[in-house]
């Protein structure tokens, strides 16, 4: 059986094996992120060349009027951008997470040329499995912010049992929620590497994920340290640029605020990509697909705690019995 520490092991390794699939998932995060602001951005551009030179009040409603009227069409542009970055999303990782299941599973890198073919030949069932688990990661955070609010409201003055009742709930939503975040992304990774449909990636992703829940929520919360470790580091690198209201060295600075931010995007990509190469090996190892180690071998008997100090102290070289001059 796969330890958890060893499945974060391979997944680490095959991403950074394969680095051009975290470069890729980067650049397509950035992509999605500048796909969804066009949209706004070009709200703006029509709201400002609309308003023209006209006098301050006359130009603030007819901003007002126009960013009015723009809701809808605006709302809708921002609908399709996202839809399409997650289409493309879903098709990365019908390509990627086969490539990270087989690097695990040969323990070596996997032959190129078959990203594209893998990626459009598992796209309909990865789309599926991620549709279902988005949409059980989103039903279920909505359902208890929902309670939680309800919760809050319905208190009113609460005494210290309602506290506690409310801690409870939150912890135990905050775990579930993570059960449920697991669940979805197993559910991507069966669909993905190993081809099942999604009603079967569903039944085997939940019980894989209560045979080995533990593993799971190591590998979950190992994978959020080094998220944090990485946030961390990035902001405390953000926070010793020149941060004054200085325009000119506002300007000079965001070069490297730039930079920092596309390093950064590439490192949590590596995470991310690692994280599912983790939870694809555990799926793998599942399935009896990892290379298990013989029978036969055994762990090497410990050494002595006394045999170091032993075998460090000097020899006596002089002959026993010998003549003495």
């Amino acid at each position: 059986m796969l330890r958890a520490n060893h499945a974060v092991r391979l997944g680490l390794r095959a991403a950074s094996r394969n680095p051009e699939l975290a470069f890729g998932k980067a650049l397509l995060d950035l992509f999605g992120t500048a796909l969804a602001l066009l949209p706004l951005v070009f709200a703006f551009v029509l709201v400002a060349a609309a308003v023209g030179d006209e006098e301050p009040l006359a130009a603030v409603l007819q901003g007002v009027a126009l960013a009015r009227a723009l809701g809808w069409p605006m709302a809708g542009a921002v609908l399709a951008a996202l839809a399409l970055a997650w289409a493309l999303s879903m098709l990365f990782w019908a390509g990627a997470l086969p490539l990270l299941a087989a690097d695990a599973e040969m323990d070596a890198r996997p032959p190129a040329g078959n990203f594209l073919r893998l990626a459009v030949r598992g796209f309909a069932r990865t789309a599926g499995a991620g549709a279902v688990g988005a949409i059980l990661s989103t039903g279920f955070g909505l359902g208890a912010s929902a309670a939680a609010l309800a919760a809050v409201i319905g208190l009113g003055r609460p005494g210290p049992a309602q506290l506690a009742a409310l801690a409870a709930f939150l912890a135990f939503a905050f775990l579930a929620g993570v059960a449920v975040d697991l669940l979805a992304r197993l559910m991507l990774v069966r669909a993905a590497a190993l081809g099942e449909p999604v009603s079967v990636s569903f039944v085997r992703a939940a019980s894989l994920l209560g045979s080995r829940l533990g593993a799971c929520f190591a590998i979950a919360a190992a994978f959020l340290l080094l998220e944090l470790v990485v946030a961390a580091a990035a902001a405390t690198i953000t926070g010793s640029l020149d941060g004054s209201l200085d325009p000119a060295r506002a300007l000079l600075a965001l070069g490297p605020r730039c930079a920092l931010a596309v390093a950064s995007g590439v490192v949590f990509a590596w995470l991310e990509t690692g994280r599912l190469g983790a939870l694809a090996a555990l799926a793998a190892d599942a399935e009896g697909l990892l290379p298990q180690p013989p029978p036969t071998a055994q762990r090497p008997e410990p050494a002595p705690l006394a045999e170091p100090v032993i075998e460090a102290l000097p020899a006596d070289e002089s002959p026993v019995g010998g003549e003495q001059g």
